[in-house]
C-alpha cells in the first residue's frame, strides 16, 4: 500500500477473509459459557440495585437474544459471508433489529402482536432444516473460531459497559410511580411505545385522529420488546432497553473497527472507546461536556441511531472495496430502512459519505463509480420518501450559521442573546449585528466545539494521510464525520435537534481514528506512543483536578481562558513530547501521535465519571427538586398506571393536562406527555409540542410556548372539567367517543358536578378519573 498505484492496490493489499476451513470450531465449553452468563448475570443485579424487577429484567433479555441478536447473525452470516465472529455479532445485532421491525409490522397489522414469536421460530427453525443454511447456524458458521481471549475481552468490555450505563444514565432515572423529575421526551417516546404495541401505522397519542409523523422505529423496537416479553413499558423503556442498545453499541463497535482494519486487535479498542469510555476532551471540572457520547437514555432515535449509522459500516465497507455479492445488496437495503425510520440524521450523513467516497474512487480509478452512485441513489430515495412520514420534528429548522452555540457556556451570560432557536436571521444573532467582542466570542465557542470532540473529529487524517487516503473507505468515514460536525454548526432546529447530527458520529469517529491509528502505527515506535499517551494522560488529570474554575464567567476574556487555556496548555505539552520523540517528523507519524495524545486526554474525565458513577450506586438516590417543572408525584403516576390497567385498546380520554408544571396558562410549557404515556389512553388533546403544527407554525415564539393548533379542542377540554355540562359531556362521548376523563387538581380547579355527571372511577390526592356515561 506504500505505492501511489490508486485504490486498486490499497484493496488488492487488504488480507481477504480467511476460509472456514483456516481454525477449528470453537469448543464451547463451561468456561466459555460462565464468561458470557456473566453479561446477563451482571445486568440483571446492577438493575435490581436500581430498583427494577428480576424477573421481568431477564424475560427481556432473553427475548431480545431470541428476537433480534440471534436472528439477526444468521441472516447476516446468509448474506454477507460470515468474515468473521465478530461482525457477525456487530453486524447482526442492529441487523436484527431491521428484522423485528419488519415482523413487529407484520403482526401488529393483523392484530396479533404476539405472533411475532411464531416468526422468529420458523425463521430459526429454517436455519435448522435447509441444509444450504447449516453452515450458517451457531458458531461455527463459515467464519474462523475466535481465540479465548476474545471472548474474556469482549465480556469484560460489555460488562464495563453496562456497568457506566447502569450507574451514571439510568440509576437518575427511577422507574415509575416513584415521585420524580423526569425529562418530558421519556413520557412522549413511552405514549409512542405504548400505541405502537397495537397501530402500524400509529395514530398521535397526544392528538385524537391526527397521523404520528415522526421517526418512530426505536419506538417500534421497544414496544415489540414489551409485548414479546410481557413488560411493563415504562420499564422497557426508561431501563430494559438502553441495555441491550449498550451491548449492540459495543459489539457493533467491535464490528466496524476490525472490518475497516482489517486487525482482530483493533476491535476490543473501537468497541470500548466506542461504547464504554467514548471519547472527548474534557479538561477541566467545569464547563461540564456530556462524556456519554452516543447513550442518550432519553432519546432512544438518537441511541439508535449511532448503531444504525456503525452497522452501515458492514456492508458499506464491502461495496466500497468491491467485495459485495448480492446479500451485502439486501443487507445494506434492510439497514437503510431502517436509518430512514429511526432518526432523520442518518441518511444524510450517509449520503455525504457516499459522495466522498465516491469522489475519491473517481478520481483514483478515472472512471465512474457505479456501485457507489448506485448505492447514493438509494440512499437518496429512501431520504425524499422518508422526509413525508418519517421526519416529524425537523419542521421549523431553517439555515443559521453557529445556532448551535446558543446552549454553549456562557453563551447567554456574555453576549446577553436569549433569542429562541430558528428564530432570527441567517447567522446567531449576538454576531448578526458585527461587534467585534460577539465575533471573537463565537469563534472562542467554535473552536472549544471541535476541541472537545478532537478524538473523534480526527478521523478527516484519513483524508490527508498516505497510505489510506487512497482508500474510500476513509473517505467514506470522513465525509461522515464531516457532515455531523459541521451541520451541526450551520443548521437551527426548534429544540436543538441539530445536535443529533453530530451525536450520530460520535461512535463512528471514535471506530475510524482508532482504525486510522493502526493503519498509520506499523512502523511506529511502541515507546514514544506510551511516551506521548502518558503525557496527555499526566496533562489532562492535572488539569481536570486543579484548574481553576470560574462558572459565574460574564466577559470574553474570561470566557477564553476558561475554555481555551487548558487545551492550550495540552497542546503546548503534546508539541514538545511529540517533537522529542518523533524523529521521522513524518506526515503519518506526526498524526498517529496526536491521535493518541488526544485520546489518551480523554481518559482520566471518562474514568472519573465511570468512577463516580459507579460510587453512587452505594448511596441512596437523592430526594427529587419538587420545584422543577419536570416532576412528578407518586400520585399522579400511580393513577395513571391504573388507568392503563383498567382502560381498554383504543379508548380516549379527555384532560386538563397540557403543560410542565401541569398547571394551564397560556403560554405555558406545553410539552406535557405523562398522562398518555402512562396510561397508554388516546388523549383527545395533550401535551402540543412536538406536533408538526406547532413546530412548522410561524411565530417568533419558543415552541414550547405556541398558542394550541387545535384551541377548540383546548377550549373543549378544560370546559368539561372545570365548567362541565351534561350538552358538552354528551357531544364529547357520542360525537368526539370520550370515554375517560382525567382531571389533575395540580393542572386546575375540578368541578365537584363531575361526581354527578360521570361515573366516579379513582381518586387520590392529585387525580380524579371519570368514565362518562
Amino acid at each position: 500500500m506504500t505505492g501511489a498505484t490508486g485504490v486498486g492496490a490499497a484493496l488488492d493489499a487488504r488480507p481477504e477473509p480467511a476460509p472456514a476451513t483456516t481454525r477449528p470450531a470453537p469448543q464451547l465449553g463451561l468456561g466459555l459459557v460462565g464468561y458470557w452468563l456473566l453479561v446477563p448475570l451482571s445486568a440483571v443485579l446492577l438493575l435490581a440495585a436500581i430498583g427494577d424487577s428480576g424477573g421481568e429484567a431477564i424475560r427481556f433479555f432473553i427475548t431480545w437474544l431470541l428476537a433480534v441478536l440471534l436472528p439477526g447473525t444468521l441472516l447476516w452470516r446468509l448474506l454477507a459471508g460470515g468474515r468473521s465472529v465478530t461482525q457477525d455479532l456487530g453486524f447482526g445485532a442492529v441487523l436484527g433489529l431491521a428484522w423485528q421491525l419488519a415482523i413487529w409490522a407484520i403482526c401488529t397489522a393483523i392484530g396479533l402482536p404476539l405472533l411475532q414469536w411464531l416468526a422468529v421460530g420458523l425463521l430459526l427453525l429454517t436455519f435448522v432444516l435447509v441444509p444450504e443454511l447449516r453452515p450458517h447456524l451457531g458458531l461455527r458458521g463459515t467464519a474462523p473460531a475466535p481465540p479465548r481471549w476474545w471472548h474474556a475481552v469482549l465480556v469484560a468490555s460489555l460488562i464495563l459497559a453496562v456497568l457506566r450505563t447502569v450507574a451514571t444514565l439510568l440509576r437518575t432515572i427511577p422507574l415509575p410511580p416513584e415521585a420524580a423529575g423526569r425529562n418530558q421526551d421519556f413520557w412522549y417516546q413511552l405514549g409512542l411505545v405504548q400505541v405502537l404495541s397495537y397501530h402500524i401505522p400509529p395514530p398521535d397519542p397526544s392528538v385524537l385522529g391526527e397521523p404520528l409523523i415522526y421517526h418512530w422505529f426505536a419506538s417500534a423496537s421497544i414496544a415489540s420488546g414489551s409485548v414479546m416479553s410481557d413488560v411493563d413499558p415504562p420499564q422497557a423503556l426508561l431501563h430494559l432497553w438502553p441495555v441491550t442498545m449498550v451491548i449492540t453499541l459495543v459489539l457493533v463497535g467491535w464490528a466496524a473497527g476490525e472490518a475497516l482494519s482489517d486487525r482482530k486487535w483493533v476491535g476490543p479498542l473501537a468497541g470500548v472507546l466506542a461504547g464504554v469510555l467514548p471519547g472527548c476532551l474534557q479538561l477541566a471540572e467545569t464547563p461540564i461536556v456530556n462524556l456519554a457520547g452516543s447513550q442518550v437514555v432519553q432519546s432512544p432515535t438518537g441511541t439508535m441511531a449511532a448503531v444504525v449509522l456503525l452497522a452501515l459500516v458492514g456492508p458499506t465497507l464491502l461495496i466500497v472495496r468491491r467485495q459485495s455479492g448480492p446479500g451485502t445488496w439486501v443487507a445494506m437495503i434492510l439497514l437503510l430502512g431502517l436509518a430512514a425510520g429511526t432518526k432523520p440524521t442518518v441518511l444524510p450523513l450517509m449520503l455525504v459519505g457516499c459522495i466522498f467516497a465516491g469522489i475519491c474512487d473517481w478520481l483514483s480509478q478515472r472512471r465512474p463509480p457505479w456501485r457507489l452512485i448506485v448505492l447514493s441513489g438509494i440512499v437518496g430515495l429512501l431520504l425524499l420518501v422518508s422526509a413525508f412520514t418519517l421526519v416529524g420534528s425537523a419542521q421549523g429548522s431553517k439555515l443559521q450559521l453557529f445556532a448551535a452555540l446558543r446552549v454553549q457556556p456562557f453563551y447567554q451570560a456574555v453576549t446577553g442573546d436569549r433569542s429562541y432557536p430558528a428564530t432570527g436571521g441567517w447567522i446567531i444573532p449576538s454576531a448578526a449585528g458585527g461587534d467585534p467582542r460577539m465575533i471573537l466570542f463565537v469563534v472562542i465557542l467554535v473552536v472549544w466545539y471541535l476541541v472537545i470532540e478532537a478524538p473523534r473529529l480526527l478521523a478527516l487524517l484519513g483524508l490527508t494521510n498516505t497510505p489510506v487516503r487512497r482508500d474510500p473507505a476513509y473517505w467514506w468515514f470522513g465525509g461522515c464525520v464531516a457532515a455531523g460536525g459541521g451541520v451541526t454548526l450551520v443548521l437551527s432546529q426548534t429544540g436543538y435537534s441539530e445536535y443529533y447530527f453530530l451525536s450520530g458520529v460520535l461512535a463512528l469517529g471514535m471506530v475510524a481514528v482508532v482504525a486510522l491509528g493502526a493503519d498509520l502505527a506499523e512502523r511506529a515506535d511502541v515507546l514514544s506512543l506510551v511516551i506521548t499517551a502518558w503525557a496527555g494522560i499526566l496533562t489532562a488529570s492535572a488539569l481536570y483536578l486543579f484548574w481553576p474554575t470560574k462558572p459565574d464567567t460574564k466577559t470574553v476574556a474570561d470566557a477564553a481562558a476558561g475554555l481555551l487555556a487548558p487545551f492550550g496548555i495540552l497542546a503546548a505539552v503534546g508539541a514538545l513530547v511529540i517533537l522529542l520523540v518523533n524523529r521521522a517528523r513524518g506526515a503519518a507519524a506526526m498524526s498517529l501521535q496526536l491521535i493518541v495524545l488526544t485520546i489518551a486526554a480523554g481518559l482520566p474525565a471518562q474514568v472519573a465519571g465511570l468512577s463516580n458513577g459507579v460510587e453512587s450506586m452505594v448511596k441512596s438516590r437523592p430526594a427529587p427538586d419538587e420545584t422543577s417543572r419536570l416532576y412528578l408525584t407518586q400520585d399522579e403516576q400511580a393513577a395513571m398506571l391504573w388507568l392503563h390497567k383498567h382502560r381498554k385498546k383504543d379508548e380516549v380520554a379527555v384532560t386538563n393536562v397540557f403543560c410542565l408544571p401541569a398547571r394551564y396558562r397560556p403560554g405555558c410549557n406545553d410539552d406535557a406527555y405523562w398522562v398518555s404515556g402512562l396510561s397508554g389512553v388516546q388523549l383527545y388533546l395533550g401535551g402540543w409540542a412536538y406536533t408538526p403544527a406547532n413546530l412548522g407554525a410561524v411565530s417568533d415564539a419558543s415552541f414550547l410556548k405556541r398558542p394550541s393548533p387545535w384551541p377548540d379542542r383546548l377550549k373543549d377540554s378544560l370546559n368539561a372539567i372545570e365548567r362541565p355540562t351534561p350538552q358538552l359531556l354528551t357531544r364529547l362521548r357520542n360525537k368526539v367517543g370520550v370515554d375517560w376523563i382525567v382531571a389533575d387538581l395540580r393542572a386546575g380547579p375540578v368541578s365537584p358536578a363531575l361526581e354527578k355527571l360521570a361515573v366516579p372511577a379513582f381518586s387520590n390526592k392529585d387525580i380524579r378519573i371519570y368514565r362518562l356515561k
